[in-house]
């Protein structure tokens, strides 16, 4: 049996089924409130049990440091550009790019650099941070937004000028999909987004399927459970990024595979500490 702690209102929708299926499969599960910081999960269950986390990467970062096992699914640094990129390069939507620091990249910006100005023809670029901590929101900026550094700090509450960032070109997406991967299998899918807005539905495009699969099969993976982000632009499927599953919204993929694969990495995990 697993112990599940899951964090309501995270993800913007009910946590009812959630909570529901995992239960009906036979686990534990207490609900933590995302706007009480005062909630002591410590209490919730002996440390010595097989324990796991779903909910913010806020509350996430509080678990990693307890003696949890497995805690929080998912080796943070793992889900570094700069680490998957290498492995997923060929997939990626983010090509060509840049990895430099946020100083950096506003340097470069205000000083019209060339390979900079190149990337940016419609006056535009994606930014978001190498980190998978969510720093600040990966978007497309203006470059009038990029070229002051201490005002796009202070504008994200940033304090660290140079953390790294990947720089890209602005494409126009025409949907997104999160699909769930488990030991080189897609246990969970769900599409999110439809030209820019969000768009609910466990059916996935063709080309999307056969690109989740091909990425699921490659050999690698960052977890033995994760989340894979494909879009589509201009017809064609690509990874928008990777993340970690603790702390990843599984919108309208089907519950039932999720809790029960995650459950039995859990246990995996937890069996391997004991």
């Amino acid at each position: 049996m697993v112990n599940w702690i899951v964090e309501d209102g995270v993800f913007g929708s009910s946590i009812i089924p959630l909570v529901s299926e995992i239960q009906n499969q036979g686990h534990q599960v207490r609900v933590i409130d995302y706007s009480k910081e005062d909630t002591d999960f410590t209490r919730f269950f002996p440390e010595d049990e097989c324990i796991l986390f779903y909910g913010s990467i806020h509350v996430a970062s509080k678990i990693l440091i307890l003696p949890w096992a497995p805690g929080v699914i998912g080796r943070i640094e793992h889900y570094y550009c700069t680490n998957y990129y290498q492995y997923l390069s060929k997939w990626l939507l983010n090509t060509p790019y840049y990895i430099l620091s946020l100083k950096d990249l506003c340097y470069r910006v205000a000083h019209h650099d060339s390979d900079i100005e190149n990337l940016a023809k419609s006056k535009r670029l994606f930014v978001r941070p190498d980190s998978p901590l969510k720093l600040f929101p990966g978007n497309v900026y203006s470059l009038g937004e990029l070229d002051n550094l201490q005002m796009f700090m202070r504008c994200h509450y940033l304090e660290d000028e140079n953390i790294l960032v990947v720089v890209a070109k602005e494409r126009q997406i025409d949907g997104e999909w999160r699909v769930i991967v488990s030991d080189g299998k897609i246990v969970g899918a769900s599409q999110y987004k439809q030209f820019g807005k969000p768009f609910y539905t466990g059916r996935m495009l063709e080309e999307v399927l056969l690109l989740a699969q091909e990425v699921a099969g490659c050999g690698w993976q960052p977890d033995s459970i994760w989340v894979l982000d494909l879009c589509i632009f201009e017809g064609k499927a690509y990874i928008l990024e990777i993340g970690f599953f603790s702390c990843a919204a599984l919108y309208r993929c089907e519950l039932s595979s999720v809790v029960r694969e995650a459950s039995r990495i859990a246990l995996l995990e937890w069996r391997k500490k004991v």
